[in-house]
């Protein structure tokens, strides 16, 4: 699915309306029910492992959950946000699923913060409207874009630093135009991506759900990017 936000003008758009798990996206709504519900990034919390991470157990800021979450898609770090949520991990799913309903995203539903559930679900336009959404944080603007960050961690009495590369690496070094994004994979939802990017004074989202491999996500945007938002005569071939 490819939206020109600037203009309300579907550029192309191929089962944009069928719904599909979206795996990691979700926590584009995790980072923006955390966001509302406490904006202090300072605060320290001891992460949950309910399920994987790329962290090890200890407690972090806030803003290092956010940071874990949004570019390495951490699944400990949304685990851990939700669970600080008033009420619970089960009232914040709530606060996610109502937040959907505020939007208008009527197919869209969330069965937990991470995005590991198969019942993650949306379409590819209200996906795009989720990350329009997520995008007007800055937090979420600025942390869904970086390469990679570093997070440091004491390990034996020693300081050493845990280099988180972002899900989207390679769209982030060929393109420097993308505002927002977030990665998905499970197998349920294959490999997905949604983006906001910014050409020519437009902005325009980006949706891809249900690629049957990494490299096939890759070259679908690379594709749309350059023959449908890109002003350019060059045109992609994989």
């Amino acid at each position: 699915w490819v939206y020109n936000a600037t203009q309300q003008q579907v550029e192309l758009e191929r089962d944009s309306q069928q719904v599909r798990a979206i795996a990691s996206i979700t926590k584009i709504m995790t980072a923006m029910v955390a966001l509302d519900h406490d904006p202090d990034l300072d605060r320290r919390l001891m992460l949950n492992r309910l399920v994987g991470s790329h962290l090890p157990s200890r407690s972090y800021s806030r803003k290092e959950l956010f940071d874990a979450m949004l570019v390495k898609s951490d699944n400990a770090a949304a685990e851990t946000l939700a669970a600080d949520y008033p009420g619970g991990r089960n009232s914040f799913i709530a606060a996610m699923n109502a937040r959907a309903q505020r939007l208008g995203l009527v197919n869209t539903s969330f069965q937990d913060p991470s995005g590991l559930g198969p019942r993650n679900l949306s379409t590819a336009r209200e996906t795009g409207q989720l990350i329009r959404a997520g995008a007007v944080y800055a937090l979420i603007r600025e942390t869904s874009v970086k390469t990679q960050v570093a997070i440091e961690t004491t390990y034996q009495k020693k300081i050493r630093t845990i280099d988180l590369t972002h899900t989207n690496q390679p769209l982030l070094f060929e393109f420097d135009n993308i505002i927002a994004g977030k990665t998905g994979l499970t197998s349920a939802a294959g490999w997905c991506v949604a983006l906001l990017v910014e050409q020519a004074q437009r902005q325009y989202v980006i949706v891809v759900l249900g690629s049957r491999t990494k490299q096939a996500r890759l070259d679908t945007v690379k594709n749309l990017m350059y023959n449908h938002v890109q002003e350019q005569d060059i045109k992609y071939v994989p």
